[in-house]
């Protein structure tokens, strides 16, 4: 059941990260303003350990239940 927790945020946190970069790329086209791949690499890394702890926990639960 954990796992679902984690599945539904790791979505969340990816189009979050999706988001974020498409209206950092369009101020960089529209405005020239530089993109801050700081925050980027904050929300990948966010979202990356949300589907590791999606599977970890998806795979406790499969061998305990």
């Amino acid at each position: 059941m954990h796992s679902i927790y984690f599945l539904g945020y790791a979505v969340m946190a990816t189009i979050a990260g999706v988001i974020i970069a498409q209206a950092q790329y369009s101020r960089m086209k529209s405005e020239g303003t530089p993109m801050n791949f700081g925050v980027l690499k904050v929300i990948s890394g966010i979202a990356a350990f949300m589907w590791a702890a999606a599977g970890v926990t998806s795979i406790a639960y499969a061998q305990y239940a």
